[in-house]
């Protein structure tokens, strides 16, 4: 309400075709802007305009430039104000009509009135509006929401799970039905080989305790 207020004193003290303060503070950051850009008239009200290493076309009568800033944001780019500016015109002339002061006091208008404080409201004798009637519905109630076709089920393995057996993805060694592992010849060669060393180990034992 403080924010509409004010905006509806300073619309009332505007000046017929003036800008309101975004669109001047943008004009002036882009005018600043143009200082740095060269045009060149091309006949027919159409200009060429060299930013850096980069050229843009420029159409006053359709009030156009080739980076379509001034076409989106209705306020004329560095680009058309280095034109403007070449060709001795006045810049408000080509700002779009919504950031002048006409669209801008039809735009606050009215302002928001006060109201009074809840206590200071009058007393109706009416009925109280209770909400409605909620009827149970049969079944069991549902607990968990439905989930959309696309997204992840709650509870459900990720598919990043390593087995700890057989070392596949998508479960654990708890849920494995490859059964671990497959032996080779050379797991059972080394198998067999320390349960030599250990027999021979026992029996120098053996040997030396009697």
């Amino acid at each position: 309400m403080e924010r509409v207020g004010a905006r509806f004193d300073m619309a009332i003290d505007m000046e017929d075709g003036q800008l309101t303060e975004y669109a001047k503070k943008e004009v002036d950051e882009r005018t600043g802007e143009s200082r740095f850009c060269y045009a060149t008239a091309c006949g027919g009200g159409e200009f060429e305009v060299r930013d850096a290493h980069v050229n843009f076309p420029i159409r006053l009568s359709t009030r156009s430039c080739g980076c379509g800033k001034w076409q989106i944001s209705g306020i004329p780019c560095k680009h058309a104000l280095r034109v403007i500016y070449d060709q001795r015109l006045n810049p408000i002339d080509f700002v779009s009509p919504f950031f002048k002061s006409a669209a801008y006091k039809l735009t606050y208008a009215d302002h928001i009135h006060p109201m009074s404080d809840p206590t200071q409201w009058p007393n109706f004798s009416l009925p109280t509006i209770q909400p409605p009637v909620i009827k149970r519905q049969a079944g069991r109630p549902a607990k968990k929401r439905k989930r959309g076709p696309n997204e992840p089920r709650k509870g459900k393995r990720n598919s990043n799970v390593k087995c700890g057996k057989c070392r596949e993805f998508g479960h654990n060694s708890r849920t494995c039905k490859n059964g671990g592992p497959s032996t080779g010849p050379s797991t059972s060669a080394a198998a067999g080989a320390s349960t030599s060393q250990g027999g021979s180990r026992g029996r120098k034992r053996a040997n030396t305790a009697t």
